[in-house]
């Protein structure tokens, strides 16, 4: 019963995850046949570390935000969905976290997200799903509070981060909308056009392989908190 209650602290993945992601990568191994003579790697070197890392992670997010919701189900699956691919390939050549408020992550809502490959870990935050109601409902937040999300996006530190913030953009203001442009901040203008609204970081991957990336994860959660806090409550 102890062991189940006490978690050995987590001091990173090993040098295999990454050569695993490294080979996964080989069209020539992406199949079946290699992941399935390959599966007890994945296992230990993969998806078990990933598993004490969210142990780990619970419980420091939860200081930040005990509404922040992360357990196991925070993992993203290996298995890539092929059903409306051109790629058939079965399998991510990354692994991948996330983590909502309020809820267990979803791709449609805004979320504080994770991910390495053999070659690069990411950390990123915000809204990258292009779902049209939640979009009304951010730009309608944006635009009815705009100096609340002015003081989050210019923020020195946010901004020292992430610089500017990222996804694709409408060439002119969605419908709805009747400003006169000339009047209107130009950044607000920007906001309203966006179809994305996300930053991120990346790193070396080796960043992994010791207990600094929980250090990482923690301190860009904090950064891009109030951001990924308004997008959220926006989509409510």
């Amino acid at each position: 019963m102890l062991d189940q209650l006490v978690k050995a602290p987590f001091l990173g993945f090993e040098k295999e995850s990454l050569k695993f992601l490294k080979d996964l990568s080989n069209p020539r191994n992406n199949n079946r046949t290699w992941f399935g003579q390959n599966k007890e790697t994945y296992e230990n070197y993969i998806r078990q570390p990933m598993k004490d890392l969210i142990d780990t992670l619970g419980i420091e997010i939860n200081k930040i935000d005990p509404d922040i919701v992360v357990n196991y189900k925070s993992i993203f699956r290996i298995n890539r969905d092929i059903r409306f691919s051109k790629d058939k390939t079965p399998y991510k050549n990354l692994y991948s976290a996330a983590f909502a408020f309020g809820r267990i992550k979803s791709a449609e809502i805004p979320h504080f997200y994770f991910q390495f490959k053999s070659d690069e870990f990411l950390f990123a935050g915000g809204q990258y799903s292009m779902d049209p109601n939640n979009l009304k409902k951010i730009r309608a937040a944006i635009f009815n509070n705009f100096d609340d999300y002015k003081k989050i996006i210019q923020n020195r530190n946010f901004k020292r981060a992430y610089g500017a913030i990222a996804g694709e953009s409408l060439t002119k203001l969605p419908k709805g909308f009747i400003i006169n442009e000339h009047d209107v901040n130009p950044l607000l203008l920007k906001s309203l056009r966006m179809k994305q609204f996300y930053v991120y970081k990346t790193y070396p991957s080796d960043i992994i392989l010791g207990e600094k990336v929980i250090d990482v994860i923690l301190k860009n959660i904090k950064l891009v908190y109030s951001f990924t806090k308004f997008l959220s409550k926006a989509i409510k």
